[in-house]
């Protein structure tokens, strides 16, 4: 006897099964988390990589007039110096640093005082007599964000004024030079010396003292106020200038004496580190929230300014988008990784029960010995734990080296886990342990019926106890709209367990039923095997409920996964209206050669134009005018997906209506009302029309945005030559090269976008959230196949002995190996013909219970819902396979012991 087998009591066949069972159990148990973790990270980084540099910061805003009266300075001015504004900074810094989001190096944080804007006296000849107003900031440190160009930058304030630089857009724009001087209107509570007389206004001077040029101009810093960068001409009924200087690092002083009580605003900025992002979506958004509701802290002399602080981000918004659809895509993985791992943890007790029966008689001998309960219980989980414990090991090594970064914390990244190997190592102790344990004495016939009574009413309660909780489970889940907790994540086990519950409620009276009737008839196979298969009601309830459960996962799994494909694919024709989408900016279109040109690339199987234009109805509504070619526009609307069928009929004026047919949106029907027809006045070029409706549209791909829109036949405009500004065209195999390289042969080429359905579509598929979802689908549709394949070979194992026993005795009896094989597949297929009952029902019921509680719009990005319905070819072809490898493994088995049948009678 090895050394291997006198520990464990199995070999090394038997050690090296329950090795790979725990450690798949483990590993799927482990690799789930741990890459739902890396996909929420991994979704973080992306949305922060997408974000402009300008957003990626937290700011602390005030003004001076708090400040001034948080520190005192109610009968004189309080003047903050640079040491000052890099206190207030270390501090924040140190705090906004310390949560899960990194902050960029100190250096990159930058402090700005900006004035309100100020009217410009002086006459710049640039500016071509447009008035203009001008801001001032002050900002702190500007070493490395500026880069003098021209002039210079003094560190000292003159006696009057304002020293600035400015940037070379801004220098070019208004004329200005180093030397120049540019008079704004000052602050009227100011008295500033050395401006000569008030007049039109008190008057400030500023003093162009150099010209300046970004250092990094995608920063912050320039992008945060982008007057700062170069000046803006504001254009609506008036035109006007606006611009911002920059005053010299001298002038802080000046700065606050000047604007500081007529509104001077001041913000500190704290750039994010997205390289060190380590965090989820949810941790950075509480961290964010809490900065903005809670007032900085600052400590020394400078603490009593905290009151007039106040934190704000523009990631705020972004992270509680994430936030909330990391939640969705939760609520998923949260069923499948409690189902997996209740799964998984039966799966343990099975095998529990196989290397409890393997090592039986070893058992009974060393009970016969005087072996104590205790002792057989350390034996059996002993034997176990050599096997298991290595095994789940390297299986979690596994799991962080195909899964790599930082893990999920808690309790939640390691009771799976632990749950499965502790089922593993103690299952078979305990089941050792309860195999071997001493018989009852035995009771009269009367105390055996109240006993038996007893354990009726006993199984009884069970079951109502246990339907009971999976109801009240699947009613909270239902109601709470989302999981978030262990007992609702269980849907799929609460759906299974009643289903399981009545099948093997009626599947011990409905055999007995079928082998009394297979008994009139000819031959012993169907009764021997319902018969056998009946008695065999007490081990099923194990092999069920896992089968049940693991074939449920698969299915909802693949359903979840086809109806999010669906809704994707759904939400790409409504984000594009066609395979392609050609739209001009206003006031520019395509001539009859571009569309012929577009018309023709390869590929493309429909086309059609329309021309749109907003219209005003009488009643001061405004709605989109679409005019197609109505022949053309219903080919391409059949061609497409989600949107309704139009017939070109409902488009074509009969000959002496002068009305016009449209086609209107509810909104626009609701307007202009389902009776006669409606005048709407000349505008846009076109002439005065009279239209009615003639049917209603909730949607167009010509405005796959929605909206308020009438479609009218292009007739109706035919004379105006309004141009072509939006083109759709389908097709499946459309050369989207070929479009682009036509575009750049047009005029007006610039003015022209392309959206193809495809590219929509890859964005869907290949966001972060959603492709490290997938991927976690198909490990749990592989393990849960996975588990029910095992569950069914382990049930086979279990009830090896008895049946090769049995054949052995029917082939003395005459039966020849065909019969023997088909009274084997009898007698399994009724257990898992029961299952596939329970799961047909779980799958069936799952989605239609578990719909208000999930929202797989979070996939398609959009607000439209994604129905999930059952899918029967997602559980029947699993079902297909285990029968399959049913009959082969029992063929094989039975063909195997061929001419043993005298050694198994001996035995």
């Amino acid at each position: 006897m090895s050394a291997l087998r006198r520990v464990t009591g199995m070999g090394i066949a038997g050690s090296l099964a329950l090795a790979l069972l725990t450690g798949g159990c483990v590993l799927a148990a482990t690799a789930g988390p741990r890459e739902a973790q890396a996909t929420g990270l991994l979704g973080v980084q992306q949305m922060m990589n997408g974000l402009p540099q300008v957003e990626k910061t937290i700011v602390v805003a005030t003004n001076y007039v708090s400040v001034n009266s948080a520190l005192q300075g109610v009968s004189q001015q309080v003047s903050l110096t640079p040491a000052n504004l890099d206190d207030v900074t270390a501090q924040l810094h140190r705090d906004f640093g310390a949560g899960p989001l990194p902050l960029a190096p100190q250096t990159a944080d930058w402090t700005a005082m900006t004035s309100g804007p100020r009217g410009v006296i002086s006459s710049l000849p640039a500016l071509q007599g447009i008035p203009a107003q001008v801001e001032v900031t002050y900002p702190y440190p500007v070493t490395d964000h500026i880069r003098l160009v021209a002039g210079s930058m003094p560190d000292t304030s003159p006696a009057s004024g304002i020293q600035v630089v400015v940037t070379a857009q801004t220098a070019s724009a208004w004329g200005l030079r180093p030397g120049s001087r540019v008079a704004v209107i000052a602050p009227l509570q100011t008295t500033i010396s050395g401006n000569g007389p008030p007049s039109p206004s008190f008057k400030l001077n500023l003093d162009v003292t150099g010209i300046v040029e970004p250092t990094d101009p995608d920063s912050s810093f320039w992008k945060a106020d982008p007057l700062l960068a170069a000046p803006n001409l504001y254009v609506s009924q008036s035109k006007l200038w606006e611009g911002a200087f920059i005053a010299d690092p001298g002038e802080i002083a000046t700065m606050q004496e000047i604007f500081g009580l007529a509104g001077l605003s001041i913000r500190w900025e704290f750039p994010v580190a997205t390289a060190g992002l380590r965090a989820q979506a949810p941790a950075l958004y509480s961290e964010m929230k809490q900065f903005t509701l809670q007032t900085p802290q600052l400590t020394g002399l400078l603490a009593p300014m905290s009151n007039a602080l106040s934190t704000s981000s523009a990631l705020l918004g972004p992270l509680a988008t994430l936030v909330a659809v990391s939640n969705g895509v939760n609520v998923l993985l949260w069923m499948v990784y409690v189902g997996l791992a209740v799964a998984g943890v039966v799966m343990m007790l099975l095998a529990a029960r196989m290397v409890a029966a393997r090592r039986s008689a070893e058992m009974a001998v060393r009970r016969a010995r005087g072996a104590s309960l205790a002792h057989l219980f350390w034996r059996g989980s002993f034997g176990a734990a050599v096997a298991g414990v290595p095994a789940a090991a390297l299986a979690w090594t596994l799991a962080v080296l195909l899964v790599p970064g930082p893990g999920p914390t808690g309790w939640v990244a390691w009771w799976p886990g632990i749950a499965t190997l502790a089922v593993a190592v103690l299952g078979p102790g305990v089941a050792a342990a309860w195999q071997h344990r001493l018989p009852r004495r035995r009771r009269s016939v009367g105390r055996e019926r109240a006993r038996w009574r007893r354990r009726w009413a006993t199984r009884v309660i069970f079951e109502v106890t246990a339907c009971a909780a999976a109801i009240g489970g699947i009613i909270v889940l239902r109601r709470q709209g989302g999981g978030g907790d262990l007992y609702t994540s269980a849907a799929p086990l609460l759906v299974a367990v009643p289903a399981v519950i009545v099948v093997l409620r009626l599947y011990q009276p409905l055999l007995r039923g079928l082998a009394r009737a297979s008994a009139r008839r000819r031959g012993v196979i169907g009764f021997l095997g319902l018969t056998r298969a009946a008695q065999a009601t007490a081990t099923l309830a194990l092999p069920a409920i896992t089968l049940v459960l693991t074939l449920t996962m698969a299915a909802f799994t693949i359903m979840v996964r086809d109806a999010v494909v669906r809704g994707e694919i759904a939400a790409s024709w409504q984000e594009t209206g066609a395979d392609v989408a050609l739209t001009y900016s206003p006031g520019f279109g395509a001539g009859p050669a571009a569309v012929r040109a577009f018309a023709a690339v390869p590929g493309v199987q429909h086309a059609a134009t329309a021309v749109e234009l907003p219209l005003d109805l009488t009643g001061g509504q405004r709605v989109t005018a679409i005019a197609v070619d109505p022949a053309s526009y219903a080919a391409l609307v059949a061609s497409t997906e989600g949107y309704s069928p139009v017939s070109p009929a409902l488009l074509t004026q009969v000959p002496g209506q002068a009305a016009v047919p449209v086609l209107a949106s509810p909104a626009a029907a609701a307007i202009l009302g389902r009776q006669g027809s409606v005048p709407i006045a000349a505008q846009q070029g076109l002439p005065a029309l009279r239209v009615r409706v003639s049917g209603e549209l909730q949607s167009t791909p010509a405005l796959p945005g929605g909206g308020t829109f009438l479609v009218l036949p292009l007739s109706a405009i035919g004379g105006v030559g309004a141009p072509v500004n939006v083109m759709l065209l389908t097709g499946p195999s459309i050369d989207v090269s070929r479009l682009h390289a036509v575009q750049a042969t047009m005029p007006g080429a610039d003015d022209l976008t392309i959206t193809t359905r495809s590219q929509v579509l890859q964005e869907l598929t290949g966001a972060p959230l959603q492709h490290g979802t997938f991927l976690i689908f198909t490990l749990a549709i592989v393990c849960a196949l996975a588990l029910a394949l095992a569950v069914m070979l382990l049930e086979l194992a279990l009830s090896t002995a008895d049946r090769e026993l049995t054949m052995a005795k029917l082939a003395t009896m005459g039966l020849d190996e065909r019969q023997r094989v088909r009274l084997s597949v009898l007698e399994a297929f009724p257990a898992i013909a029961a299952s596939a009952v329970a799961a047909v029902a779980c799958a069936i019921a799952l989605p239609r219970l578990v719909a208000p509680a999930i929202n797989l719009s979070a996939f398609t990005q959009s607000q439209a819902s994604v129905p999930l319905r059952p899918d029967f070819a997602s559980f029947l072809l699993p079902l297909a396979g285990l029968l399959v490898v049913t009959v082969i493994a029992l063929a094989y088995e039975i063909r195997s012991r061929r001419g043993r049948v005298a050694a198994t009678l001996r035995a």
